[in-house]
């Protein structure tokens, strides 16, 4: 038998060089396994710990350099698996721009929603949960926040309102903001609501802070909508966002 080697050549003059297409492979994988795999690199970097304890106290220079050398490789596991767990918030932020476009025609309002950041990082688990949040706090600004056009233009505002909607790093944190140019927060309807609604006595009211006034919003079955429809009046939604963001840390 004749065994043959293919020589790769060089392209003729004229030639269309031959393109190497770069193949990215994902594969699915269960956050529960990642769970586990950052589970055992914590045991590693507890063991690692306790080892460098060890040759620290019976002065083995031998393990010490050989330790050195896991404690770098260690670090760079714990990096990889914590990236693993890593998704673009832009998986959250995509459903928002149909969402604020619906809302705003039901509701007769010219909304113009701007998104930054959307590529910030965010560990899966608070991917899943941070969804809902957002909605409530979306849709308030929707509703409570932006004026209808007639009011902003009286108002000598532009007709149509801006909602933005941000993430970025700080620090070792990801901070999102959702900010509207409507009218704000009257902190004296809030406690006025607050007390038709028996949610604070006049004794409490009288020592609140404004701060405290507006963070009234996040009790329990608050609403400052006249009438309950789809969107609010129903006292669920800052309650909600409060309770599930304090789950996450």
């Amino acid at each position: 038998s004749e065994v043959k080697q293919a020589n790769a050549k060089t392209p003729a003059k004229g030639d269309k060089p031959i393109e190497t297409v770069k193949k990215t492979a994902t594969v699915r994988v269960d956050t529960e396994k990642l769970d586990a795999l950052m589970n055992l690199v914590a045991e590693l970097v507890i063991n690692k710990t306790r080892l460098a304890q060890i040759g620290s106290e019976y002065n083995l220079q031998e393990l010490s350099e050989t330790l050195s050398h896991v404690d770098r490789v260690t670090s760079d596991l714990q990096a990889v698996v914590t990236k693993a767990r890593m998704v673009p918030i832009e998986t959250v932020f995509s459903r928002f721009p149909r969402m604020v476009r619906d809302l705003a025609k039901d509701l007769g309002k010219d909304i113009d929603l701007v998104i930054q950041g959307k590529e910030t990082e965010l560990d899966r688990t608070v991917i899943d949960e941070i969804g809902d949040p957002l909605v409530h706090l979306i849709r308030n600004s929707v509703d409570h926040g932006v004026e209808k056009p007639e009011i902003r233009t009286q108002n000598g505002k532009n007709s149509t309102g801006t909602i933005l909607l941000k993430a970025e790093h700080e620090g070792n944190s990801v901070v999102i903001t959702i900010k509207d140019d409507g009218k704000g927060i009257n902190e004296e309807v809030m406690l006025k609501k607050a007390l038709e609604k028996g949610l604070v006595t006049e004794e409490e009211a009288e020592k609140m802070t404004k701060e405290d006034k507006i963070k009234l919003i996040f009790a329990s079955g608050f609403s400052t909508a006249e009438k309950i429809s789809d969107v609010s009046g129903r006292g669920v939604g800052m309650d909600v966002v409060r309770t599930k963001i304090e789950a996450l840390n």
